[in-house]
Formats: C-alpha cells, structure tokens, sequence
C-alpha cells in the first residue's frame, strides 16, 4: 500500500481519515498544519517521508495548502507527488489548477468511498507515469 501525508488542522477530520486509510492498509503520516507538512517533505531541510500521495487541507491558519503547493511545485524532490485537496469551499478549485500535480479536489464533508477511490486512482496514475 502507500505512504498517504495528511494535513489536516481539524483534529476530528484528521482521526477520521487516519483511521480510514489505516483500516486500508496504508502507512499514514499526519501534519496539523502546512509549516509541518512543509518539514515532512524535506522542503525546510532535512530528510523528506517521502509521502507517495498527500491529502491536503487548503484552509489551515499560519501557512495554508496554497502555500504547500507552492513549496511543493518549487521542489524538484515534491514536485510529482501528487496532491489530494480538501475543502469546504468548491470556489478555491480554479486557483489551483496552475500546479501539474493536484489529482482530484474533494469537497468537505469527505464520503469515505470517494476518497479511498480518488487515492486508488492518484497512485495508479502516479505508477503509470513513472514506468
């Protein structure tokens, strides 16, 4: 299975998405926020996860998914992993269709099926390049 980040400032949201990609049997690693997911990948120095996919909150107080996104594009090391946003605000889609490595956008609150189905896709699509 894969390596999943989720970013995530909702603990609520956060437990209930570790549990459902857990009970899957993924490897989840967790931020609460964009400055800690900007640390997992490696992009403020240091040694990277290596997430295979990341499930990103866009609306997050100090740095938001935008900000991630960005930092991610910026980096050769982040640049093809893909990006799973999530929202509450559908408005926030056409500003992110500038970077190449979003996947899919899912609205809040998250339908289980669709998310396990998105990610399924994103890494298939994700191997498929890369062979």
């Amino acid at each position: 299975m894969a390596n999943i980040l989720v970013v995530e400032d909702e603990p609520a949201i956060l437990a209930q998405m570790t549990v459902l990609l857990q009970r899957t049997k993924h490897t989840v690693l967790t931020a609460s926020d964009g400055s800690e997911a900007i640390r997992l990948l490696g992009l403020a120095g240091g040694e990277s996860t290596n997430p295979d996919i990341v499930i990103l909150d866009i609306m997050m107080t100090s740095v938001n998914g935008y900000a991630v996104c960005k930092r991610m594009q910026d980096s050769p090391l982040a640049k093809s992993i893909p990006i799973i946003l999530l929202s509450g605000y559908t408005d926030f889609e056409e500003s992110f269709k500038k970077f190449p490595n979003i996947a899919a956008f899912i609205p809040k609150p998250i339908d289980p099926p669709r998310l396990l189905n998105t990610i399924a896709d994103a890494l298939a699509a994700r191997r498929a390049s890369q062979e």
